[in-house]
């Protein structure tokens, strides 16, 4: 996770300023802290359209991470809603829970919870990321070590 950490803490800036940016979290767990089972890094990107996500795909920078770490596999969603970079610039953790959404459900009931809710629906699955200054227990959490976005 040194590595990891590392070259956040060296690169993580770069993304500032990217257009079409609305943010990225650089998320960490680290098994021996106690709040996860296995070490994790997890880019969270939010953007503000398909567009933006493709000149970043098709960037020198995604060209040089893929070098680096090889070929991601990369889970879209559909944002539901989103929170300002203001309400989440200071946070150290996000939480995320992942619930099934069954079939023929009605998506119009679907409850919007959390400070981030988005559906996958490759997988059918509701996402519900909350930021905040603790871990919450029984959920997939992060420490957020840097926040990027094309705001600043």
């Amino acid at each position: 996770m040194g590595i990891i950490e590392r070259r956040i803490a060296e690169n993580g800036s770069k993304l500032n300023g990217f257009p079409g940016l609305l943010f990225k979290a650089y998320l960490v767990a680290k098994r021996h802290e106690g709040y996860s089972d296995e070490n994790r890094y997890a880019p969270f990107y939010v953007w503000e359209n398909a567009q933006s996500m493709t000149a970043f795909l098709q960037s020198p920078a995604f060209k040089t991470l893929t070098q680096d770490f090889g070929w991601p596999q990369i889970d879209t969603w559909l944002a539901l809603h989103i929170p300002c970079i203001d309400e989440i610039r200071n946070s150290p953790w996000l939480s995320i829970t992942r619930h099934t959404i069954p079939p023929h459900s009605d998506l119009s009931l679907t409850a919007q919870d959390g400070d981030l809710s988005a559906w996958d629906v490759s997988r059918w699955q509701h996402l519900q990321a909350d930021f905040g200054d603790a871990p919450q227990r029984g959920k997939e959490n992060y420490r957020i070590t840097y926040i990027a976005s094309g705001a600043w």
